[in-house]
Protein backbone atom coordinates (compact mmCIF):
# COMPACT_ATOMS: atom_id res chain seq x y z
CA UNK A 1 0.00 0.00 0.00
CA UNK A 2 1.22 3.60 -0.76
CA UNK A 3 2.17 5.87 2.02
CA UNK A 4 0.62 9.53 1.49
CA UNK A 5 3.29 12.01 2.82
CA UNK A 6 2.14 15.91 3.16
CA UNK A 7 3.71 17.32 0.48
CA UNK A 8 4.60 20.32 3.20
CA UNK A 9 6.68 18.00 5.44
CA UNK A 10 8.60 16.21 2.20
CA UNK A 11 9.43 19.83 0.90
CA UNK A 12 10.62 20.29 4.90
CA UNK A 13 12.38 17.36 5.08
CA UNK A 14 14.48 17.86 1.82
CA UNK A 15 15.24 21.70 2.87
CA UNK A 16 17.13 19.61 6.02
CA UNK A 17 18.77 17.36 3.59
CA UNK A 18 19.95 20.05 1.66
CA UNK A 19 21.12 22.82 4.22
CA UNK A 20 24.58 20.92 4.83
CA UNK A 21 26.01 21.24 1.30
CA UNK A 22 26.98 24.81 0.44
CA UNK A 23 25.31 26.70 -2.08
CA UNK A 24 25.87 27.94 -5.12
CA UNK A 25 25.08 31.59 -5.44
CA UNK A 26 23.72 34.18 -2.16
CA UNK A 27 19.79 33.91 -2.09
CA UNK A 28 19.51 31.12 -4.77
CA UNK A 29 15.81 29.77 -5.00
CA UNK A 30 15.11 26.43 -4.63
CA UNK A 31 12.38 25.41 -6.99
CA UNK A 32 10.77 22.10 -8.55
CA UNK A 33 9.28 22.04 -11.97
CA UNK A 34 6.74 20.52 -12.44
CA UNK A 35 6.87 17.94 -16.45
CA UNK A 36 4.89 19.63 -19.12
CA UNK A 37 1.90 17.76 -19.19
CA UNK A 38 1.22 16.91 -15.86
CA UNK A 39 -1.78 17.22 -13.82
CA UNK A 40 -1.96 17.32 -10.06
CA UNK A 41 -4.20 15.45 -7.49
CA UNK A 42 -5.56 18.54 -5.61
CA UNK A 43 -8.65 17.08 -3.31
CA UNK A 44 -9.03 13.13 -2.43
CA UNK A 45 -11.85 12.41 -0.32
CA UNK A 46 -11.62 8.34 0.52
CA UNK A 47 -9.51 6.56 -1.61
CA UNK A 48 -8.62 6.31 -5.97
CA UNK A 49 -6.38 4.57 -7.57
CA UNK A 50 -4.37 4.54 -10.48
CA UNK A 51 -3.31 1.74 -13.15
CA UNK A 52 0.00 2.89 -15.23
CA UNK A 53 0.11 1.41 -19.15
CA UNK A 54 2.94 -0.65 -18.18
CA UNK A 55 2.36 -1.57 -14.27
CA UNK A 56 1.37 -4.72 -12.53
CA UNK A 57 -1.36 -3.80 -10.63
CA UNK A 58 -2.94 -0.23 -9.65
CA UNK A 59 -1.82 1.94 -6.59
CA UNK A 60 -2.99 4.22 -4.29
CA UNK A 61 -3.95 7.91 -5.29
CA UNK A 62 -2.51 10.19 -2.58
CA UNK A 63 -3.37 13.99 -2.95
CA UNK A 64 -0.49 15.96 -4.29
CA UNK A 65 0.58 13.36 -6.79
CA UNK A 66 1.02 14.03 -10.34
CA UNK A 67 -0.49 12.09 -13.39
CA UNK A 68 0.01 12.00 -17.10
CA UNK A 69 -1.32 11.07 -20.00
CA UNK A 70 -2.53 7.17 -20.12
CA UNK A 71 -2.93 6.49 -16.69
CA UNK A 72 -6.00 5.59 -15.79
CA UNK A 73 -7.62 6.63 -12.41
CA UNK A 74 -11.03 4.64 -10.47
CA UNK A 75 -12.72 6.19 -7.49
CA UNK A 76 -13.85 3.83 -4.40
CA UNK A 77 -17.00 4.02 -2.88
CA UNK A 78 -18.25 7.16 -1.21
CA UNK A 79 -14.65 8.88 -2.54
CA UNK A 80 -14.06 11.85 -4.87
CA UNK A 81 -10.97 13.27 -6.41
CA UNK A 82 -10.52 16.60 -7.94
CA UNK A 83 -7.68 17.34 -10.75
CA UNK A 84 -6.22 20.42 -11.49
CA UNK A 85 -5.26 20.13 -15.03
CA UNK A 86 -2.14 22.01 -16.98
CA UNK A 87 -4.01 24.69 -18.43
CA UNK A 88 -5.38 25.92 -14.71
CA UNK A 89 -8.81 24.16 -15.57
CA UNK A 90 -10.75 22.08 -12.79
CA UNK A 91 -12.54 18.63 -13.44
CA UNK A 92 -13.63 16.59 -10.37
CA UNK A 93 -15.03 12.67 -10.63
CA UNK A 94 -17.43 11.30 -7.92
CA UNK A 95 -17.48 7.57 -6.20
CA UNK A 96 -17.80 4.50 -8.55
CA UNK A 97 -16.37 6.52 -11.66
CA UNK A 98 -13.32 5.25 -13.63
CA UNK A 99 -11.39 7.39 -16.72
CA UNK A 100 -8.49 7.57 -18.10
CA UNK A 101 -6.10 10.92 -19.24
CA UNK A 102 -6.44 10.13 -22.94
CA UNK A 103 -4.31 13.66 -23.49
CA UNK A 104 -3.09 16.30 -21.07
CA UNK A 105 -0.76 18.09 -23.35
CA UNK A 106 -0.58 22.24 -22.73
CA UNK A 107 2.18 24.46 -24.20
CA UNK A 108 3.01 27.37 -21.90
CA UNK A 109 4.55 29.29 -24.78
CA UNK A 110 1.60 29.79 -27.33
CA UNK A 111 -1.29 28.72 -24.77
CA UNK A 112 -2.46 25.61 -27.04
CA UNK A 113 -3.47 22.55 -25.11
CA UNK A 114 -4.99 19.34 -26.30
CA UNK A 115 -6.82 17.82 -23.08
CA UNK A 116 -8.84 15.07 -23.70
CA UNK A 117 -10.35 12.89 -20.64
CA UNK A 118 -12.08 9.41 -21.51
CA UNK A 119 -15.38 8.36 -19.27
CA UNK A 120 -15.77 4.69 -18.98
CA UNK A 121 -18.29 4.70 -16.24
CA UNK A 122 -19.65 7.58 -13.41
CA UNK A 123 -19.88 11.52 -13.41
CA UNK A 124 -17.28 14.35 -13.80
CA UNK A 125 -18.13 17.95 -13.63
CA UNK A 126 -15.63 20.20 -15.35
CA UNK A 127 -14.75 23.99 -14.52
CA UNK A 128 -12.97 24.38 -17.94
CA UNK A 129 -10.42 27.74 -18.17
CA UNK A 130 -11.37 30.15 -20.78
CA UNK A 131 -8.39 32.42 -21.13
CA UNK A 132 -7.08 30.16 -23.83
CA UNK A 133 -9.96 31.40 -26.02
CA UNK A 134 -10.00 29.44 -29.11
CA UNK A 135 -7.27 27.85 -29.00
CA UNK A 136 -6.48 23.97 -28.53
CA UNK A 137 -9.03 21.24 -27.27
CA UNK A 138 -10.72 20.05 -24.47
CA UNK A 139 -12.86 17.25 -24.69
CA UNK A 140 -14.32 14.88 -22.07
CA UNK A 141 -15.11 11.91 -24.49
CA UNK A 142 -17.52 8.87 -23.61
CA UNK A 143 -18.17 5.60 -26.04
CA UNK A 144 -20.71 7.17 -27.36
CA UNK A 145 -20.41 11.10 -27.60
CA UNK A 146 -17.29 13.51 -27.34
CA UNK A 147 -18.24 16.91 -25.11
CA UNK A 148 -15.64 19.56 -26.91
CA UNK A 149 -15.47 22.61 -25.25
CA UNK A 150 -13.07 25.57 -24.69
CA UNK A 151 -14.25 27.91 -21.83
CA UNK A 152 -17.38 26.19 -19.32
CA UNK A 153 -18.66 24.79 -16.71
CA UNK A 154 -21.02 21.22 -16.96
CA UNK A 155 -21.55 17.98 -15.57
CA UNK A 156 -21.85 14.60 -17.22
CA UNK A 157 -23.26 11.34 -15.88
CA UNK A 158 -21.74 7.48 -17.44
CA UNK A 159 -24.39 5.53 -16.83
CA UNK A 160 -24.12 1.62 -16.02
CA UNK A 161 -26.59 1.07 -19.48
CA UNK A 162 -24.06 3.44 -20.85
CA UNK A 163 -26.66 6.41 -21.25
CA UNK A 164 -24.96 9.66 -21.18
CA UNK A 165 -25.99 12.64 -19.49
CA UNK A 166 -24.74 16.44 -20.06
CA UNK A 167 -25.65 19.51 -18.56
CA UNK A 168 -24.33 22.54 -19.07
CA UNK A 169 -24.25 25.48 -16.29
CA UNK A 170 -22.21 28.30 -17.69
CA UNK A 171 -21.03 28.63 -21.10
CA UNK A 172 -22.00 26.01 -24.16
CA UNK A 173 -20.58 23.04 -25.42
CA UNK A 174 -20.37 21.03 -28.74
CA UNK A 175 -22.01 17.51 -27.72
CA UNK A 176 -21.79 15.38 -30.62
CA UNK A 177 -20.80 11.40 -32.11
CA UNK A 178 -17.25 10.67 -31.53
CA UNK A 179 -16.26 11.04 -35.14
CA UNK A 180 -18.13 14.50 -35.69
CA UNK A 181 -16.61 16.63 -32.98
CA UNK A 182 -12.83 17.00 -33.17
CA UNK A 183 -9.56 18.77 -32.84
CA UNK A 184 -10.52 22.90 -33.61
CA UNK A 185 -8.93 24.69 -36.24
CA UNK A 186 -7.29 27.67 -36.29
CA UNK A 187 -8.81 30.50 -37.63
CA UNK A 188 -5.79 31.12 -40.59
CA UNK A 189 -6.50 27.47 -41.42
CA UNK A 190 -10.28 27.66 -41.56
CA UNK A 191 -10.45 31.22 -43.48
CA UNK A 192 -7.98 30.12 -46.35
CA UNK A 193 -9.08 30.58 -49.57
CA UNK A 194 -9.89 27.26 -51.99
CA UNK A 195 -11.34 26.64 -54.97
CA UNK A 196 -15.31 26.83 -54.98
CA UNK A 197 -16.34 23.56 -56.14
CA UNK A 198 -19.06 23.66 -59.44
CA UNK A 199 -22.76 22.36 -57.93
CA UNK A 200 -23.25 19.11 -56.72
CA UNK A 201 -26.47 17.15 -56.04
CA UNK A 202 -28.10 17.22 -52.68
CA UNK A 203 -28.93 14.26 -51.04
CA UNK A 204 -32.78 14.05 -50.06
CA UNK A 205 -34.08 13.81 -46.59
CA UNK A 206 -33.01 10.86 -44.38
CA UNK A 207 -32.47 9.50 -41.14
CA UNK A 208 -29.35 10.48 -38.36
CA UNK A 209 -27.29 7.86 -37.75
CA UNK A 210 -25.18 7.94 -34.44
CA UNK A 211 -22.21 8.74 -36.70
CA UNK A 212 -23.75 11.97 -38.18
CA UNK A 213 -25.18 13.90 -35.45
CA UNK A 214 -23.92 16.82 -33.51
CA UNK A 215 -25.84 20.02 -31.34
CA UNK A 216 -24.56 22.80 -29.50
CA UNK A 217 -26.06 22.40 -25.70
CA UNK A 218 -26.17 25.94 -24.20
CA UNK A 219 -26.04 27.33 -20.57
CA UNK A 220 -28.89 25.53 -18.51
CA UNK A 221 -29.82 22.64 -21.12
CA UNK A 222 -29.33 19.31 -20.85
CA UNK A 223 -29.02 16.61 -23.17
CA UNK A 224 -29.52 12.75 -22.95
CA UNK A 225 -27.19 10.26 -25.72
CA UNK A 226 -29.15 6.74 -25.29
CA UNK A 227 -27.55 3.85 -25.48
CA UNK A 228 -27.20 2.95 -28.78
CA UNK A 229 -25.56 5.96 -29.91
CA UNK A 230 -28.68 8.56 -30.81
CA UNK A 231 -29.59 11.89 -28.90
CA UNK A 232 -32.45 14.32 -27.60
CA UNK A 233 -32.32 17.57 -28.78
CA UNK A 234 -30.81 20.17 -26.15
CA UNK A 235 -33.68 21.21 -23.81
CA UNK A 236 -33.63 23.07 -20.21
CA UNK A 237 -33.56 21.71 -17.25
CA UNK A 238 -34.93 22.80 -13.58
CA UNK A 239 -31.38 24.97 -11.95
CA UNK A 240 -33.62 24.63 -8.55
CA UNK A 241 -34.44 21.00 -8.86
CA UNK A 242 -31.03 19.99 -9.70
CA UNK A 243 -29.42 22.52 -6.73
CA UNK A 244 -31.36 19.12 -4.42
CA UNK A 245 -28.59 17.09 -5.58
CA UNK A 246 -25.58 16.86 -3.24
CA UNK A 247 -22.56 15.98 -6.07
CA UNK A 248 -24.13 19.45 -8.15
CA UNK A 249 -24.19 21.31 -4.21
CA UNK A 250 -20.72 19.95 -3.27
CA UNK A 251 -19.18 21.24 -6.93
CA UNK A 252 -20.65 24.65 -7.25
CA UNK A 253 -18.64 24.94 -3.51
CA UNK A 254 -15.64 24.26 -4.77
CA UNK A 255 -16.07 26.46 -7.80
CA UNK A 256 -17.02 29.39 -5.80
CA UNK A 257 -13.72 29.03 -3.80
CA UNK A 258 -11.49 29.01 -7.03
CA UNK A 259 -13.20 32.23 -8.91
CA UNK A 260 -11.91 33.99 -6.11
Amino acid sequence: MKLCINRAVLFIVLLLVLLPYPVQAENEVLSVEIEKGKTEVTLLEGKAFLEKKDAAKAQDICKGDYLVSGDRISTDKQSRIELKLPDESFIRFDEETTFELASVDFDEKTNNRNIDVNMALGKTWANVSKFLGEKGRFAVSTRTAVAGVRGTVYRINVNKDESVVVKVYWGEIDVGAPSKVGHVEPPEKVMKPSTVAGPQPVAGPHPVSMQEWTYIVKALQQIVIRPDGTATKPEGFDLAEDDLIEWVRWNKRLDAGIRK
